[in-house]
């Protein structure tokens, strides 16, 4: 499971190298502005950390930016269930320009797009299992001894364990695609 919940991101290269730690193949992301140098696309490289095994990523409405890069190429790519909330909705790649006299300014230059193609900008993901309402904060990682497994403090990572328990069931146990009912 990977939580990005209240992740508003960072640099967008970091988000990329977290998708492709979990794609071998594959556009993580494309980026398309006004210039040539803020039209882009991102691919993932060979290799998948957890050798193709059943992921969840949890998302609410704090993961933005690179934090939706991983999310949606995830997504896209049927790498991962997405379970929570709708996602923040910032699909705008920012370049930091440096001033003469020590000051920058941040300057939006692209917009960027999920593999399937799919701006969030203004709109956020979706996940797969989403939940209602507002949801609880997610609990303290590091919340002492005395507060309980973290199953017990944190809903949402319940649900998001309940839903990669039966996902990891499914690929061990595929389902067969025809179904033979027995005729005597």
């Amino acid at each position: 499971m990977l939580d990005l919940r209240n992740n508003p991101g960072g640099v967008l290269e970091a988000g990329v190298a977290v998708a492709d730690d979990f794609l071998s193949t594959g556009v993580i992301m494309t980026a398309d502005g006004r210039t040539p140098e803020s039209r882009f696309r991102m691919e993932a490289t060979r290799g998948d950390l957890i050798n193709g095994a059943p992921l969840v990523v949890l998302v609410n409405g704090g993961s933005a930016s690179a934090s939706e890069i991983v999310a949606g190429a995830l997504k896209d790519h049927g790498r991962a269930l997405l379970v929570g909330r709708k996602t923040y909705g910032k699909g705008s790649v920012q370049t930091v320009l440096p001033l003469s006299r020590g000051g920058a300014v941040k300057l939006t230059t692209s917009r960027y797009f999920t593999p399937s193609g799919a701006s969030i900008h203004g709109k956020g993901i979706v996940p797969d299992v989403l939940e209602e309402g507002p949801g609880e904060p997610p609990a303290e990682l590091s919340a002492g001894k005395d507060a309980g497994p973290l199953t017990e403090r944190d809903a949402d990572v319940r649900l998001a364990l309940g839903v990669l328990k039966d996902r990891a069931a499914r690929t061990a146990h595929p389902t067969p695609l025809v179904s033979r009912a027995f005729v005597p």
